[in-house]
């Protein structure tokens, strides 16, 4: 997978004709030109997506908001008093490339003042040394090191809310600097409003129940999600998966995230200096390892997710696989399964979830039933190794 770098480009005439050749060029190189014709406009949207852009690409004319009638140098002078604010939250590297010969062919004051080269847009050689420069100065930025390292997770979330991607980025960010002063309780609360974000998504297209996604309140049960797609039962609210979503390891690190970031409620507004277990483990580990390793695996989680919703994506097909549970008036649930065996003493047996537990039917209700293999019964599991209440279908 081949480097993309994302410019910001103020130029007015951004969307002339005669600039598709450039913007064509700029492509081939994996460099792609997000243009605005106004600085207000532009640094707008920089302002409130600042990990989008490695570098600004400024024309030397430009409007400097909506209302401006005409291209002047103030747009650049305020460009350029923007960048060295952003400073404190972002450093990004800047060039300026025009076609106007007041900038190209003679001193600027602007240009001077702040040391800045003008490329010519209509000198070839220029052009092509800009976009050399462009991406030798994106690859210097630990930022876009990162996104450059990490292509296959952030192509795994970028419709997600940009917070998804801004809370990974400050963790690898942190860890390529070796920076371990990590505010553990901010970052797991982000990791798992990530992860309701991906339970969202399986819900819109079928593969996670509606009731486990309460629209109404906003609110999303990470555990009933988590058991819904790993194909076993849900705890409260009487729902199961015919298939299993989840493979194994997917459904261990789910659930590694779930409970040690204290969220085994349905809200991610959870305070994890109330978790105990968390609190134990604090006294004897202070590092940020456990913060990395859970936002490794939920990496791969996101991954994983990413390409198996593409290849399930069929609504229909998904609510297919919904199921009902029902329980008798103790709260035990009414199994429906197949009778496998019956052994020479007259015992039987039968399989429940998913054919990972085998409960014996005693002789007695094999013979008071007349029960063969093959046979289909309703029964439930009382004490959680022989069948109850069985009923012949």
């Amino acid at each position: 997978m081949s480097n993309t770098y994302n410019i910001l480009w103020i130029d007015d005439e951004h969307d002339d004709p005669d600039l598709i050749p450039f913007i064509v060029q700029a492509e081939t190189q994996g460099i792609i030109l997000e243009g605005y014709k106004s600085f207000k406009e532009g640094f707008n949207v920089l302002d409130a997506n600042l990990n989008k852009f490695d570098i600004i690409l400024l024309d030397a004319l430009f409007y400097e908001d909506e209302t401006s009638e005409t291209p002047n140098p103030a747009g650049l002078g305020s460009a350029i008093q923007k960048i060295n604010e952003l400073r404190s939250r972002k450093t990004f590297p800047f060039f300026v490339l025009s076609g106007q010969t007041h900038f190209t062919d003679v001193t600027n004051p602007i240009l001077e003042a702040f040391k800045i080269i003008c490329y010519n847009k209509k000198n070839p050689e220029d052009v092509k040394q800009l976009l050399i420069n462009i991406k030798n100065a994106a690859d210097n930025q630990i930022i876009t090191q990162i996104k450059h390292e990490n292509q296959t997770l952030l192509n795994a979330i970028k419709d997600y809310p940009n917070e998804a991607r801004d809370t990974f980025i400050t963790i690898l960010k942190n860890l390529k600097e070796g920076n371990f002063q990590f505010d553990d309780q901010l970052y797991f609360t982000q990791l798992r409003i990530i992860l309701e974000h991906l339970f969202r998504k399986a819900n819109s297209i079928g593969l996670l129940h509606d009731i486990c996604v309460q629209k109404g309140n906003n609110q999303v049960n990470l555990t009933e999600s988590r058991l819904f797609l790993a194909g076993l039962d849900t705890n409260h609210l009487n729902v199961c998966c015919s298939i299993t979503h989840f493979p194994k390891l997917i459904a261990e690190n789910v659930k590694n995230i779930i409970l040690t970031t204290g969220a085994a409620s349905h809200t991610s507004n959870v305070d994890i200096t109330q978790n105990i277990d968390y609190q134990n483990y604090r006294t004897d580990v202070k590092s940020p390892y456990l913060l990395y390793s859970l936002a490794f695996q939920l990496m791969d989680v996101l991954i994983w997710f990413e390409g198996y919703s593409k290849a399930n994506n069929d609504v229909a097909k998904n609510k297919s696989y919904w199921i009902s549970i029902n329980r008798d008036q103790y709260g035990n649930k009414i199994e429906t399964e197949t009778i496998t065996k019956i052994a020479y003493n007259g015992w039987g047996t039968v399989e429940i979830n998913k054919g990972t537990k085998s409960i014996s039917i005693h002789k007695d209700a094999i013979s008071n039933n007349n029960l063969s293999v093959g046979d289909q019964i309703m029964f439930t599991v009382k004490d959680s190794s022989s069948v109850q209440n069985i009923t012949k279908i």
